[in-house]
């Protein structure tokens, strides 16, 4: 089946939290959303009908987790990620967030440590502070271009934690993991009896050039103690429909786990989830086939205009995701400053740096997940109010 990503689709009234809510959320109605991490193409005509499917019928009772689940989550896994699960690792959730909160509560105390990797996805700090723990934040390391792992900071900080929340591909920076940096991760996790959570939602979304490796499938000794996140919502664009595949293959840490979601009530799903689930990851490989090279289109045109237009914003090229980083250094504006120029002045609904921890000062980051029109829109605001600066 043939997509159009370049079809405008007008997402307005339809409860978006990415335009609907935009107002409330940076103060300026009038801004082109280009914040939320979620994409403006249409979803995977599958999913669509299997949703439409289950819908027709007229009666929305308590629903259960079928053996499908586990079937589509095998298959997906092993076929983008060559890695062989069992169908007694999977676990059904509702999001990846409820994943972090409950293993904090059942594997560490208040104020115990928790290693992040800053500048980082914000629900992992969030999920940290309000469980009453502490965050040790192993910066990642920036020279200008790339980020890598600061190892010998991370070995230090590991002997006093009790549990790491993994990002790979990592959300903001765009760094794909390679074989070598996973190893040392899995090396220091294992010396230190590190429980990992590997966040990997971002895991189909990546570029020509770079391969994910979920770092659970390299031995037997780390799948022992990481707990894996999937989800197809960021793939296919149906995050509302709230529904991940968490892979723990170490039996007493997914008993655990599973006990704490039953008593924490968070493993409800709604009538729509596997539905929509078991298309995304059976029928749909077409879509994202077609969606890989439309996003590195919009993701090399946004750094040529940078380039060309505005150089004082440094792009970053990702690996991975629909979502940029902007290094806004050069510009020489505070936070403060920064946000009021992209958001009030310029009018695009970017999220700032900062809020991805105190490592994001300076950047910006950007959703390129839209039709290139909607980039266009959104670079041009940009770059005429750029010109009245610089």
């Amino acid at each position: 089946m043939k997509y159009d990503f370049d079809q405008v689709i007008d997402r307005y009234g339809t409860q978006s939290s990415k335009w609907d809510n935009v107002g409330v959320r940076v103060g300026n109605p009038d801004a082109l959303p280009m914040w939320v991490a979620d994409t403006d193409f249409v979803c995977p005509t599958p999913v669509v009908e299997a949703v439409r499917k289950r819908a027709e019928h007229p009666i929305f009772g308590y629903p259960f987790i079928p053996q499908e689940f586990n079937d589509a989550t095998i298959r997906w896994v092993k076929k983008q990620h060559g890695w062989d699960i069992q169908s007694d690792w999977i676990v059904f959730t509702t999001g990846i967030v409820p994943v972090l909160n409950t293993m904090i509560q059942e594997f560490t105390q208040p104020g115990d440590e928790v290693i992040i990797q800053g500048p980082v996805y914000h629900p992992f700090g969030n999920a940290i502070r309000d469980n009453d723990r502490v965050i040790s934040s192993n910066a990642l390391l920036f020279d200008g271009n790339k980020y890598t792992i600061d190892f010998e900071d991370l070995e230090k900080r590991a002997q006093r934690a009790k549990l790491m929340i993994f990002c790979s591909p990592h959300n903001p920076v765009g760094r794909v993991w390679t074989k070598e940096e996973l190893t040392k991760v899995a090396d220091i996790c294992e010396r230190h009896d590190l429980i990992l959570i590997s966040d990997e939602i971002h895991s189909d979304l990546v570029y020509p050039g770079h391969e994910h490796i979920s770092i659970a499938s390299m031995s037997e000794k780390t799948a022992a103690r990481t707990v894996t996140c999937y989800a197809p919502s960021k793939t296919f664009n149906i995050a509302g429909l709230r529904s991940s595949g968490v892979v723990i293959p170490n039996q007493d840490i997914r008993a655990r786990m599973c006990k704490r979601f039953q008593c924490n009530r968070a493993i409800q799903q709604n009538i729509f989830a596997v539905p929509g689930y078991v298309a995304a990851y059976t029928q749909c490989d077409d879509y994202l086939e077609q969606l890989i090279p439309y996003l590195d289109a919009n993701v090399s045109y946004t750094l040529e205009y940078f380039e060309k237009h505005m150089p004082k914003i440094r792009a970053l090229r990702p690996e991975a995701m629909y979502l940029m980083w902007l290094d806004c250094h050069d510009m020489e504006m505070s936070d403060a400053e920064l946000e009021q120029f992209f958001v009030h002045q310029a009018g695009v609904a970017v999220n700032k740096g900062t809020m991805f921890g105190p490592e994001g000062s300076g950047f910006m980051r950007i959703n390129v997940g839209c039709p290139r029109a909607t980039l266009k829109t959104g670079l041009d605001r940009l770059y005429a109010e750029y010109q009245k600066l610089f």
